[in-house]
């Protein structure tokens, strides 16, 4: 038996219910597991029967003013301090292992006190990736040269930003004794990395051996369906709403004025993020869900473009229409396009009318589903929790 501390970005849903899923099977297996870290999502760990110990964290305004203008750098004035809190808990706790997901310093720390890491990361965030990002709208060079110029520069520019992003995790490592690493994809990777997509959706290219595709991580809150999903009507095209834990909150009230005593049947899942006094007789409303059971009823999925719920609409073959707040959302819209299962709006420029005639063109065209279908067969091979649990069982025995 071994001690797993797993360090993820608490204040975030998706950054705690992924390796939430390997930490369960890792505990079946007989492993010792312990999170440690802060903000509202760890929850899920402590409801789901493990110990939490507080950890600082990089406040979530601040992460999220830095990502929406496309930028990596939201760690700047604060790494020292996080390998010093990382640093700290390890010499509490003396970890086997630290299970990492979208914590930063970890690769830093866990370097530095030699102590082995795993990480939970998407394809899209390695240097192996080999889809051709667009520029993201909401980048300031974007905004200013336009997106065809910007589209076409963008693999210049996302070269000298990762690099420039990554000046403080160099100087810092180099204070350490570490070696400096290239740019910020290098700055997160650990000594085995999980990445959570399938080859077909985020493809790559000369992976080294330690890293290793285990398909995507999906949770799903342990709640009773609402009771009028099973009343929804199978003839009316139903449009399922929901912004995972980052998208902005305007999007519901906006779904409500657009689509309200419409012809579709439409659902929201909010976290928390809107309350209403009254609603639209189409409408049905509730803070969680699971959002595989709203998809076997949906006809098209309205959301920010979070790989979760990209990955949800996947597996029961549902149609994507996006509208991204953040760089790496709008490139998983990009990619929605790309393999014909969707539509991707710009948050900056969005119009009510933009996202009525998507969704009467994804309603109204087959080949969204046809092309939605074709993914569900790739998500299907993979059983990610116990992937992951697997290799980092087989990693510890050496």
């Amino acid at each position: 038996m071994a001690r797993i501390v797993v360090m993820p970005y608490g204040p975030h849903l998706a950054h705690v219910s992924r390796p939430l899923l390997i930490a369960v099977v890792l505990r079946n297996m007989g492993h010792e597991v312990i999170f440690a870290g802060d903000g509202a999502s760890l929850r899920l760990a402590r409801e789901s029967g493990f110990p939490v110990v507080f950890a600082k964290e990089i406040p979530e305004e601040h992460m999220l003013s830095v990502s929406r203008k496309g930028r990596a750098n939201w760690w700047d004035g604060y790494l020292q301090e996080m390998v010093e809190e990382d640093c700290r808990v390890f010499s509490e706790l003396h970890p086997n292992l630290v299970l990492g997901d979208f914590r930063l310093s970890l690769s830093t720390s866990c370097e530095h006190a030699r102590i082995p890491m795993a990480m939970i990361m998407n394809a899209a965030w390695t240097n192996y990736y080999t889809v051709r990002c667009k520029a993201p709208e909401h980048l300031a060079a974007t905004r200013i040269l336009g997106k065809p110029i910007s589209n076409f520069l963008f693999p210049l520019v996302k070269s000298a930003i990762l690099r420039t992003d990554a000046r403080t995790f160099r100087k810092l490592r180099r204070s350490l004794g570490l070696d400096p690493r290239r740019n910020m994809w290098d700055m997160w990777r650990g000594n085995l990395n999980l990445l959570v997509d399938t080859p077909a959706y985020a493809p790559t290219r000369d992976l080294p051996p330690d890293f290793r595709y285990i398909g995507p991580l999906v949770w799903e809150p342990d709640v009773a369906a609402p009771p009028w999903l099973e009343t929804l009507d199978p003839k009316r095209p139903t449009i399922y709403f929901t912004m995972g834990s980052t998208g902005f909150p305007r999007f519901f009230e906006q779904a409500v004025e657009i689509f309200g005593d419409s012809e579709y049947q439409c659902i929201m899942t909010t976290a928390g993020m809107a309350r209403f006094d009254s609603l639209p007789s189409n409408f049905y409303c509730c803070d969680f869900a699971s959002g595989t059971k709203i998809m076997e009823k949906s006809t098209v999925v309205v959301c920010h473009g979070g790989n979760g719920t990209i990955y949800q609409a996947m597996s029961r073959s549902v149609p994507v229409i996006g509208i991204p707040t953040m760089h790496d959302q709008e490139w998983n819209l990009d990619r929605i396009v790309d393999l014909g299962m969707g539509i991707h709006l710009s948050e900056l420029r969005f119009k009510p009318e933009h996202l009525r005639e998507a969704v009467a063109r994804v309603v109204g065209d087959p080949q969204f589903k046809r092309a939605a279908e074709r993914q569900r067969a790739e998500v299907e091979r993979y059983d990610a929790p116990r992937l992951g649990a697997e290799l980092i069982d087989r990693f510890l025995k050496g």
